[in-house]
């Protein structure tokens, strides 16, 4: 009776293992898989996002439907803390968030509002690094940071948790720049770029892709003074006579904060995920996503666009934020040091 019972449980899990070891192919079949924006639309999260979205599918085992889905707000903070704790964990979403998001426990330690640390987050891959600038309208008179130092600056920022913000508050405070003003409250891009053009604000973080893709006829007709590169490295994107502003900073450890804070910048246009994704799901996407970036159809459609491409791998992304997290005690206390206003 026993060996009767035994033969039998054995056959019926013969039966079932066929069954739950469904293939990525055979999952993604038929499915819709979500890519969140964190921006409005018009900017260069979205357009990234969407050019992304239009390749992707055939890359992906099943071919997917990929549906492009705009979740603004609070420097895509509410798209990121949905990705943590609401979006299914399924390998049917993932999205574009702002690049400080993915250091934002790092960076402000118990006053984050993130609901989940970078290192949780499933990294998918990262389209470029960001050739990222302080810029100023042409009739502000402001072309240096000795100017800025001078006569100060009005940034126009979204919220306390993007790069908008703690980009230029960094350097104000480790630079001394006490005649910066950081405004808050501008949704994205479009906004931003059309309180330049009243004279409401009078500069703006910004990357050079994201100028690009929202106001490339600004770059040509000299409407932005370029003052200074909020990177660890200068970027080719970036003129060669504009300075780095850590080379602005005499104290070692204050340039090594820098490095830190520009992080982001590295990380420039990132897609993460839910934490605990099946691994052979989160592969696929990976795969995916750097396939995407060497397809052809894709790189034609971003040179018409005029985005620049240049990748890092979800594996190389989950190195880098791991590492970060993983800093000394006394420089990430420099850090939230330089980023208290």
């Amino acid at each position: 009776m026993i060996a009767r019972l035994l033969l039998l449980a054995i056959a019926s899990l013969l039966c079932i293992a066929p069954a739950s070891a469904e293939s990525v192919a055979e999952f993604y079949k038929g499915k819709t898989i979500t890519v969140y924006i964190g921006y409005g639309a018009g900017g260069g999260y979205d357009l990234f996002a969407r050019t992304i979205a239009r390749h992707m599918s055939r890359h992906i085992p099943g071919n997917p439907t990929m549906l492009p889905m705009n979740m603004p707000g609070a420097s895509s903070m509410i798209l990121a803390n949905h990705l943590a704790k609401r979006a299914p964990q399924d390998g049917t979403a993932f999205g574009a968030v702002n690049s400080a998001l993915v250091f934002d426990r790092l960076f402000a330690g118990t006053e984050s509002k993130a609901q989940f640390s970078g290192p949780d987050m499933t990294m998918i891959g990262n389209a470029v690094s960001s050739a990222a600038v302080l810029v100023a309208w042409h009739e502000s008179g402001i072309k240096t940071l000795q100017d800025v130092r001078q006569k100060g600056l009005v940034i126009g920022a979204t919220s306390r948790t993007g790069d908008t913000y703690l980009l230029p508050l960094a350097v104000k405070n480790i630079l001394g720049l006490d005649k910066m003003k950081i405004i808050l409250g501008y949704p994205g891009t479009r906004e931003a770029a059309i309180a330049l053009e009243r004279g409401e604000i009078t500069g703006r973080v910004w990357d050079m892709e994201g100028i690009k893709a929202a106001r490339p006829q600004w770059l040509k007709d000299k409407l932005l003074n370029i003052v200074a590169q909020l990177a660890p490295r200068k970027m080719p994107e970036v003129p060669a006579d504009v300075p780095l502003a850590k080379d602005a900073v005499a104290d070692a450890d204050d340039r090594r904060v820098l490095d830190v804070i520009f992080l982001s910048t590295v990380l420039a246009r990132p897609y993460i995920a839910p934490p605990n994704i099946p691994a052979d799901r989160r592969q696929a996407l990976r795969d995916a996503f750097m396939a995407t970036m060497k397809d052809p159809a894709f790189l034609a459609e971003t040179k018409k666009l005029r985005l620049t491409i240049d990748p890092t791998s979800g594996r190389e992304m989950e190195r880098i934020v791991g590492e970060a997290y993983a800093l000394p005690k006394p420089l990430v206390a420099r850090v939230r040091k330089a980023l208290q206003d």
